[in-house]
């Protein structure tokens, strides 16, 4: 059976055999029924036919074996360029081509063999598609920022999270060079490392891989960033919580049989008759001892509070009467509020108000320091802003400004004779549970400090629904 094919393509389509090639078929064909021609013609003049009709029976058979030999001919040819058109549609990658034919003969095994290969190349086409879309999806939805640079450093991939790392679109930025785009120090380094680069005037942490891979036959450089800020923070804050506790353990165990032996002294040199001098000697320092004991039991309270701190418990409260209120409760000069929009936010208003307050402390002490004298009215302001369902809140100050970054949301460090270390820290996991962040910087404008807090989809969707 001939082979058929299916699709849009004829038979007579673009591939064409080489005419030698059909000369040679045609001779092969006419050539191998020349022995049962000359048999056929011999029998037959010597046979007692007459003249006119041994001709007529010659002229019969030879368009017979002619007509036989240019028709096996064509068969073949056929077959052969249906299968020639069939694999010229594979290499198209058009894959809706089949050549029909009847398993038993050496065309139709060749025909199902074709076929056969034409589905297996579309498997794997579309295959390689649904693995292409998944992959284009994965990069789209992901988290991290995904770079390709081919050799030259020009930008050939990139997903939709480094576009935005880097604040263009994507079509801005492809086929760009690393210098153009700004980020050349991400192609030197190690292979994994942590790095630290601000974004969005935040300094934040990122996890960078590096790798290279080939696509098309050409090396490139593969760089996955993924931000660690807060994964990181929460290992320090762990590392600190596990710290403390284990320090306010063994103090505490230290603490009481001092509290304990300080009093029994004290019983003693009340019963005891000793000069004036040494009596006095003696309960001043076993006055000493109790307050410092005292102290240092109130000091690590306070750090046992950022050490179990619990989450969040959320609830409507109204943003103005908030800030207003933490505002007031600073005494030591007065802190001007500039309102910005009304609204209810969906928070945690105890520990909230509390990383506020200490906040207005830091910054009303940081102005106490620079100047006890001319204290202007905008020394210490509050004020904040909503953007659709995002509150940012600013504490602004007029004092000496941020000195040792680096180092000011780590526990037990600070700056003050009678600090704690404990303000800010407290203030940044309060509102890092909230899934907002606290920054500090230095003003443009001015001398001073500025503390900005946002807070995401905190906004009550019905309170904006009514105002």
């Amino acid at each position: 059976m001939l082979p058929i094919l299916r699709g849009k393509k004829s038979a007579e389509g673009s591939s064409q055999l080489p005419r030698h090639f059909e000369g040679r078929l045609l001779f092969s064909v006419v050539i191998a029924g020349v022995p049962s021609m000359a048999f056929s013609l011999i029998i037959l003049w010597n046979s007692s036919y007459s003249l006119d009709h041994k001709l007529e029976i010659t002229v019969l058979l030879l368009a017979l074996w002619l007509g036989l030999s240019f028709s096996a001919r064509d068969h073949v040819i056929n077959s052969l360029r249906i299968f020639s058109n069939v694999i010229a549609a594979v290499k198209d990658e058009d894959f809706s081509f089949r050549a029909q034919a009847a398993p038993g003969d050496a065309l139709g095994e060749l025909a199902l063999e074709i076929n056969n290969l034409s589905r297996a190349l579309a498997e794997e086409r579309r295959g390689a598609v649904e693995t292409n879309s998944l992959l284009r999806k994965v990069m789209a939805e992901a988290g991290t920022m995904i770079f390709a640079f081919s050799t030259d450093n020009r930008l050939r991939i990139v997903n939709q999270t480094g576009a935005r790392f880097v604040g263009k679109r994507e079509e801005e930025i492809l086929h760009r060079t690393a210098e153009e785009i700004g980020i050349q120090d991400l192609l030197k380094g190690a292979a994994w490392e942590v790095i630290s680069r601000p974004t969005g005037g935040v300094e934040k942490r990122w996890i960078v891989h590096r790798t290279t891979f080939r696509q098309s036959g050409q090396p490139h450089r593969l760089i996955v960033m993924s931000e660690a800020s807060e994964a990181l923070r929460a290992e320090e804050r762990q590392a600190w919580q596990r710290l403390i506790r284990v320090l306010s353990h063994e103090i505490n165990n230290s603490l009481a049989p001092i509290r304990s032996i300080a009093r029994t002294l004290g019983r003693l040199a009340s019963n005891m008759e000793l000069p004036m001098p040494i009596s006095e000697d003696m309960r001043h320092g076993l006055e000493v001892i109790h307050d410092r004991a005292d102290s240092l039991g109130r000091f690590l309270q306070g750090y046992a509070r950022l050490a179990r701190l619990p989450q969040p418990t959320r609830r409507d409260v109204a943003l103005d009467s908030m800030i207003t209120h933490a505002a007031s409760l600073e005494s030591r000069l007065a802190v001007k509020v500039v309102c910005g929009p009304p609204a209810n936010i969906f928070v945690d208003p105890d520990q909230l108000e509390q990383a506020l307050i200490n906040l207005i402390k830091n910054a009303a002490e940081a102005v106490l320091l620079a100047t006890e004298k001319d204290i202007g009215p905008e020394a210490v302001t509050l004020s904040w802003e909503i953007h659709n369902q995002d509150v940012e809140i600013w504490i602004r100050d007029e004092g000496q400004g941020l000195t040792e970054t680096e180092n000011l949301f780590v526990p037990f460090y600070t700056t003050k004779a009678t600090g704690t270390g404990i303000g800010l820290p407290l203030s940044r996991q309060i509102v890092e549970a909230h899934g907002g962040t606290l920054v500090l910087k230095k003003r443009a404008e001015r001398c001073g400090c500025e503390v900005q807090i946002k807070l995401p989809q905190c906004i009550l969707q019905e309170f904006n629904a009514q105002g």
